[in-house]
């Protein structure tokens, strides 16, 4: 063995614990006694639901500089009553300005179920169609612990990641939305 070798194996073995799973050495923090932080607040005891719900999925859903549209290419993205046709592959951003991303939740629209399949990186333009497509099945916002989901006369689906769409697909959707400048006009992604 020569000298690299043996300073490679002294190097691993001195080393290599940093990298193990210390599954054993972990400290439970009692939030209560120790004063950091606040707890998590009861969704029923929230008063401002919609910036409380928005601020943990920023938190828990950062969009990335150059990051691509989380709908692009799929069929039936967001779910709900009328799923939409993603993007080609929009590029977003985290900052303001006309690439900024957006965060969609949904098809259940309250802001606290921040669950993977429910919380969307997307660009402005798949959330302002899916909106302009799906806002009138649904109610007025119910309490903050309750589901916001489609009125129940309505059958809706969850928001599917598997199915693509092809070119031709996505390229005949543009297209149709080419003409929908009026549906499209002040929709209320909220």
């Amino acid at each position: 063995m020569s000298d690299i070798d043996l300073f490679d194996e002294a190097w691993i073995t001195s080393n290599f614990s940093l990298y193990e799973p210390h599954q054993d050495d972990y400290t439970v923090v009692d939030v209560e006694k120790r004063g950091i932080g606040r707890p998590m607040s009861e969704p029923s005891d929230i008063t401002d639901i919609v910036s409380t719900g928005r601020k943990r999925a920023a938190m828990m859903y950062p969009i990335f500089k150059d990051m691509k549209c989380e709908w692009a290419g799929l069929k039936f993205a967001g779910g709900g009553v009328e799923p939409i046709i993603g993007c080609f592959g929009s590029v977003i951003q985290p900052t303001k300005g006309p690439d900024k991303g957006d965060r969609h939740h949904g098809p259940d629209k309250n802001v606290i179920n921040n669950a993977p399949d429910n919380v969307h990186r997307i660009c402005s333009t798949c959330h302002n169609r899916w909106h302009a497509l799906n806002n009138k099945y649904y109610g007025p916002r119910p309490p903050a612990d309750e589901p916001f989901t489609p009125l129940p006369e309505y059958k809706w689906q969850a928001h599917d990641t598997n199915t693509k769409a092809t070119d031709q697909e996505i390229a005949d959707n543009e297209t149709w939305w080419a003409t929908k400048h009026k549906l499209l006009a002040n929709v209320d992604t909220e």
